[in-house]
């Protein structure tokens, strides 16, 4: 009898995500057809009602780009591009689309140049997901695991010194993948990056309209939020060049 009233129960509960789950994959499926019939305006307000469900994901995210892109909207289109990026580095079709909607956008940024150390950080630091480098900190805990068990218990010195040096060895390596976790997830929390959504943007000196005029940006460029005062925020762009803007010009990927 206790069985049957806990079966029942699992499906009870386990009913409203049965249901969230196949609404999602419907809502899914439409916004595909739509999208294949050229409908992007259904395309897009279909892939919306999934996100405003609750669910997250790098192709979601690339497939809503897209749409927009269709539509010819390029500063949500980047948006989602960089959503995507931003779960899956490795989405390599979203990092092309996303090269391709910003060779349409007014402004060309030129980047400032990166010592080479710090680009192959940034390289490693996008090669994979945060829960990819989540994997691979559990792999290389398990090596490092294994490697100091045949150091304490290893009968012979060769055996004991191939324990420590790459015990040792992939300690490091362990050490340095879990930093890079911790560093995307955190990265994957907080909202420091944006995308201009108004026309033209002119970037003040103050958090106040009657700063001086520093420079204009426009829709579609990306910017970093340095700082937050009231309904201003301090921004960076690619070159480095700083400044504040209003919230509402911008939307946080």
């Amino acid at each position: 009898m206790k069985t049957i009233i806990g079966g029942i129960l699992f499906v009870l509960l386990q009913w409203p995500i049965m249901l969230f789950a196949q609404d999602r994959e419907l809502n899914i499926r439409k916004a595909e057809q739509f999208y294949a019939e050229a409908k992007f305006d259904s395309a897009v307000e279909s892939y919306q009602k999934v996100l405003r469900a609750g669910y997250h994901s790098s192709e979601l995210y690339y497939n809503l780009g897209n749409s927009y892109f269709k539509k010819n909207e390029l500063a949500p289109a980047i948006l989602y591009f960089e959503k995507a990026l931003k779960l899956n580095p490795g989405n390599e079709n979203a990092l092309f689309n996303l090269k391709l909607a910003n060779s349409r956008i007014p402004d060309k940024i030129d980047a400032l140049p990166l010592l080479f150390f710090v680009q192959w950080y940034i390289g490693l630091y996008n090669m994979f997901s945060v829960d990819y480098w989540a994997k691979i900190s559990i792999v290389l805990f398990a090596f490092f695991a294994a490697f100091s068990l045949l150091y304490f218990l290893g009968k012979n010195i060769r055996l004991r010194k191939t324990g420590f040096y790459f015990g040792l060895f992939s300690l490091l390596l362990f050490a340095s993948s879990l930093f890079l976790t911790v560093k995307k997830n955190a990265s994957q929390q907080e909202q420091n990056q944006a995308i201009v959504f108004a026309n033209a943007v002119t970037v003040k000196s103050a958090p106040n309209t009657n700063g001086v005029d520093l420079f204009v940006i426009h829709e579609g460029t990306k910017l970093y939020i340095i700082d937050k005062v009231g309904e201003w925020c301090e921004i960076k762009i690619a070159n480095g060049s700083v400044g504040w803007i209003e919230k509402k010009t911008i939307q946080l990927i």
